[in-house]
C-alpha cells in the first residue's frame, strides 16, 4: 500500500478515482462531501469529470433494462424531497452525505468513544466489506486515543477543528491516514469540532489501550 503524506487535500489519483467511480461507496461520499466544501478540488473533480464523460462517447453503446427510465425517475423524485432538518452546528452539511448523516442524528444513537468524544455510527447501503462510516463529536481539547492504521482513514472537519501530529485541520480538510500515519487528533480551543471519518480496516491502538486490544483481538475503532 501507498503511504499518504498528509495534507489537507486528496491526491490527484484519488480524485480520479472518485471521478471515474472507482471508490467504494463510503470513501466516494466523503470525497463528495470534502467537494462541497473546498472550491479547488471541486473544480478538480469537474475537469476529470468531464474528460471521462469525453471518454465514454467514443465507447460501444450497451443497452439499458427495460425498467432504467422508472428508476432514475424515482431517485430524481427521492432527492428532490426537502432535506430533514439538522442541528445548528450542522446546518451547512454537504449535500452528499446529508442524506445519511441526517437521520443518524434525529435517532439519537451516540454512543461513548473516549472522554469529550461521542461518535455516532453511519448507515450505508452496499458499504464495503470492513469499512465504518462514522460522525465524531469532539469537544474542545478532546480527542480520540493515540492510534495508526490497518488501512486507510479519511477524516473531513466539519466544524471546529482538531490538530494532531501532521498540522491543524479546520472546516472542510480532509486528512488521509495509513499504516504510516500514528497520531492523536485533538479538538482545538473553541467551536465544537464535528467531523466525518471513513476506516477500510480497523484502527490499531498504542499504549495500555493497544495492548487491550491485542490481547481480545477486537478491532472496533
Amino acid at each position: 500500500m501507498t503511504a499518504f503524506a498528509p495534507t489537507h487535500h486528496p491526491n490527484p489519483p484519488l480524485l480520479s478515482a472518485a471521478a471515474c467511480g472507482a471508490l467504494s461507496p463510503a470513501v466516494s461520499r466523503i470525497l463528495a462531501a470534502h467537494a462541497a466544501m473546498c472550491a479547488l478540488c471541486r473544480a478538480a473533480m469537474k475537469k476529470l469529470e468531464a474528460v471521462g464523460g469525453a471518454a465514454l462517447e467514443d465507447e460501444e453503446p450497451v443497452a439499458l433494462a427495460s425498467d432504467a427510465l422508472e428508476k432514475a425517475l424515482a431517485r430524481i423524485g427521492r432527492e428532490q424531497i426537502a432535506p430533514t432538518p439538522l442541528p445548528q452546528a450542522l446546518s451547512a452539511l454537504p449535500r452528499p452525505v446529508h442524506d445519511i448523516v441526517a437521520p443518524a442524528i434525529h435517532k439519537m444513537s451516540w454512543r461513548f468513544g473516549a472522554p469529550g468524544l461521542k461518535i455516532l455510527d453511519l448507515d450505508l447501503p452496499a458499504a464495503a466489506v470492513g469499512e465504518t462510516f462514522r460522525l465524531f463529536r469532539i469537544e474542545p481539547g478532546s480527542g480520540p486515543p493515540r492510534h495508526t492504521h490497518g488501512g486507510r482513514e479519511f477524516t473531513l472537519v466539519l466544524t471546529g477543528a482538531f490538530k494532531d501530529e501532521t498540522g491543524i485541520y479546520r472546516p472542510g480538510d480532509l486528512e488521509i491516514g495509513d499504516e504510516a500515519v500514528t497520531h492523536k487528533p485533538i479538538a482545538e480551543p473553541g467551536e465544537l469540532c464535528y467531523a466525518l471519518a471513513v476506516t477500510t480496516a480497523p484502527l490499531k491502538f498504542k499504549g495500555p489501550l493497544g495492548v487491550l486490544q491485542r490481547v481480545l483481538k477486537f478491532g472496533r475503532s
